[in-house]
This record gives structure tokens, C-alpha cells and sequence, in this order.
């Protein structure tokens, strides 16, 4: 069995996937378990990935994202230990073989992550996750469920996994479009502890047109997953107190207001119910409840 198996979902980055899997192959661990998944590719991938031979191992699938094409890849690797790397994105060359040493030293944790360069590809500016997320002011070690549910600050290539963590956690979830590893994270965090690495180990490189740069596509994913946590794990949200009932208030309120836009009088006001019930003190909601009931009525 390899230590560890490096995911790689692509679409339609024919430019940039052999810049990836070089990375991933050239790691001072010796050569990882590289899975590539071509999520349904319509420009010269399959080229590109032809040229490995046997270095790495191809999947070809239906386009469905890079939640499902990363599942698919897990389904096949091999490693003790995963970790996930876009296909326009690096690993430095010692990234895997640092990480898989704090694993085998710590035994109890489930997963490790290390600091990332983010280069901005359109402005050509860089900056680290570090920095970005303000890592000063958010636990970075252990149990670090209560700093994470608040917002991502893990980018996808920065964790190495423990694989039988995921095997108790589940999979991505490929009805999330963005945010998936989030998702994932957050059910990591309440499993199993970490260890961050302040070490530089990764490069994430911020695409012109990518995801990350629709805010509102990313709101509408961040509260969907937040919806999911709170139903799936009520206690969890239950133990941070008043920051959890906020958290959960201001999602019920944000698909409380969209049902109400929509005139789904119903749906706005169980949401918006839900949220003066957790947090009774609001401006908006109220209105915006005693309107739905109004026009409900009116209909």
C-alpha cells in the first residue's frame, strides 16, 4: 500500500494538468498513488494525460464537477493517507513527505494542513492563505470545528488526510458546487483533530473566471452547507452557544428572505420563524414574517 494517493479532478485544463501531476509526482516521498480524474474533458486533455504512461492512474467520467470527480478518484486510491490537488494548482516537493511524517508521529489526528501561496493569476498578486484568512486570530490545532464553521480558511491542496478519517466521514457532497471541501472539512473537524504546519507547502492559483470569484453563487453554497450541518449535526452548532444560534439564524433568515422574493409565503415563513427562534432580538425578519403571513392569507 502506497502512504499516500494525490486526487487530481480535471476539466478542460489541457494548459495547466501536466504542470499539477508534475508536482505531485515529484514529491521527496517518492512517487505517491497519483489518481487523475478527467471530469469529461473536451479539449487535449486525454493528450496530455497520455503522456504519463503509467506514472499515473487515469479515470475518465461524465462531467459532473469536482465534488463527483473527486469521489470517484478516492473510490480508487490506494493510499493510508489522500490529498486532493486541482488541476491548476502545485505542490511544493516536500509537501507530501512533511505531512505524512506528522501523521505517523501523531497518531490520534485525522488530518494535517499546511500554509498556502495563493497567486491571483489575473492581477498577479500573491498572498498567503495566512494572511488572507487571518490565521492569528482563529484556532489552527485540534478540535478546530468551532474556528471553521465560521468560514473556510482551508484551501483544498493544503490537507493531507488520514484515509480512514474519510471513510468515517464520508465522501465530497456533489450536490454542493462550491464549497465542497469546506462541506468535507467541517465534518473532518468534528471527527478528528488537526495539525496545522506553518510551512508554505502548496500553490493555489486563482483563476480569471474561476468559482471563487462568484460571490453570490459562493453565499448560496456557503449557507446550503451550513443548512446541511445544522440538520445533520444540531448539537454540534448547538455547543457553540450563541454563535451557533446566530450562525443558524442568519441561514434560516437567508433562504427565509429568497423564499419570500420567490412568494413562497410558506417556505418564508417556516425560515423565518425558525430564525426568530433562535435568535429572537432581529430587525428584518419579523416584518418580513408578519408580511408573509399577510400575503399567505391574501392568496
Amino acid at each position: 500500500m502506497p502512504a499516500v494517493s494525490v486526487i487530481i479532478p480535471t476539466f478542460n485544463q489541457a494548459r495547466l494538468v501536466g504542470e499539477a501531476i508534475d508536482s505531485a509526482l515529484n514529491q521527496t516521498l517518492g512517487a505517491p498513488d497519483v489518481v487523475v480524474v478527467d471530469d469529461g474533458s473536451t479539449d487535449d486533455t486525454p493528450a496530455v494525460l497520455a503522456r504519463y504512461d503509467a506514472r499515473v492512474r487515469v479515470l475518465r467520467i461524465p462531467h459532473g464537477g469536482p465534488a463527483a470527480a473527486r469521489n470517484a478518484g478516492l473510490a480508487v486510491a490506494r493510499g493510508r493517507f489522500v490529498a486532493f490537488l486541482d488541476a491548476d494548482d502545485l505542490l511544493a516537493p516536500g509537501k507530501l513527505e512533511t505531512q505524512a511524517a506528522i501523521l505517523k508521529r501523531e497518531p490520534e489526528l485525522g488530518w494535517t494542513y499546511c500554509d498556502v501561496r495563493i497567486e491571483d493569476t489575473e492581477t498577479g498578486t500573491a498572498t498567503t492563505a495566512s494572511a488572507r484568512f487571518d490565521y492569528s486570530h482563529r484556532r489552527l490545532d485540534g478540535w478546530i470545528f468551532p474556528s471553521l464553521v465560521v468560514g473556510n480558511f482551508i484551501p483544498v491542496m493544503a490537507p493531507l488526510v488520514r484515509r480512514a478519517a474519510l471513510e468515517r466521514v464520508g465522501a465530497f457532497d456533489p450536490g454542493l458546487t462550491s464549497l465542497e471541501d469546506w462541506d468535507l472539512w467541517l465534518r473532518l473537524a468534528l471527527e478528528a483533530p488537526a495539525r496545522y504546519d506553518p510551512a508554505v507547502l502548496a500553490t493555489y492559483r486563482v483563476q480569471a473566471g474561476g468559482l471563487s470569484r462568484d460571490r453570490a453563487r459562493m453565499d448560496h453554497q456557503r449557507f446550503r452547507a451550513l443548512d446541511k450541518l445544522g440538520r445533520a449535526r444540531p448539537e454540534a452548532m448547538a455547543a457553540l452557544g450563541m454563535e451557533g444560534r446566530r450562525l443558524m439564524a442568519d441561514v434560516h433568515n437567508w433562504f427565509g428572505y429568497r423564499a419570500y422574493a420567490e412568494a413562497d409565503w410558506r417556505e418564508a415563513r417556516r425560515r423565518l420563524a425558525a430564525s426568530l427562534r433562535l435568535v429572537p432580538l432581529q430587525r428584518r425578519a419579523p416584518l418580513l414574517l408578519g408580511l408573509a403571513w399577510l400575503r399567505g392569507w391574501a392568496r
